[in-house]
């Protein structure tokens, strides 16, 4: 089901505008065959929805454990790294920390299935986990210097909270409306009690 591909080919040398298009349609037709079909959707069905032949896909990705990271890259770049910019320029630690927790968890919620195919295939790497967790971290001690949050936390628990939020809203019909009031719960767990 897979062809080979030469990684260090496409890495060295730019896309042509054509192939640029073509993975930027693959990738995002990629995004929405697995979170409308499951991570199961079959790669004759992603290069249908990106308008393009299969063999064009297959010169891009050798197969589905391939565009499944690309996929995952592509929504780190685009979602996950934009927010913890944006919550590093937000002068209130606590505001900051609390409002890319709240987006993570809205993240997560809306493309479960994008990040359970990236969890079956490998996706997540030491590499990709560090992007995050570098900045969640300066976040965090940005919080504990501050007095805001507890000093026994540590960069990866927050991931964790995060979790948490997502899989105790799951056992709810209107889990994606009910994770607000659980993410809430475990900030309050997080903040130095105000005396």
């Amino acid at each position: 089901m897979s062809a080979p591909s030469d990684p260090l080919v496409r890495a060295d040398r730019p896309l042509r505008a054509d192939a640029a298009r073509n993975h930027a349609a693959i990738l995002a037709a990629a995004r929405t065959a697995i979170e409308v079909g499951g991570p199961d959707v079959a790669l004759e069905e992603v290069a249908r929805r990106a308008g393009v032949a299969p063999s064009t896909l297959y010169r891009r990705f050798a197969g589905r454990d391939e565009l499944v990271a690309a996929v995952l890259e592509d929504y780190v770049a685009e979602f996950v790294e934009p927010l913890l910019a944006r919550a590093a320029e937000v002068g209130d630690p606590w505001a900051a920390l609390v409002g890319v927790l709240e987006g993570l968890v809205d993240g997560v919620t809306r493309h479960r299935a994008l990040l359970a195919a990236a969890k079956a295939t490998g996706a997540f790497t030491p590499e990709l986990a560090a992007r995050t967790l570098a900045p969640l971290g300066e976040l965090l001690r940005r919080g504990q210097a501050a007095g805001v949050v507890r000093d026994d936390l540590v960069p990866e628990d927050l991931p964790t909270v995060v979790h948490m939020a997502v899989v105790t809203a799951e056992g709810h019909t209107d889990g994606e409306g009910r994770w607000p009031r659980y993410l809430g719960l475990l900030l309050d767990g997080m903040r130095v009690p105000r005396t």
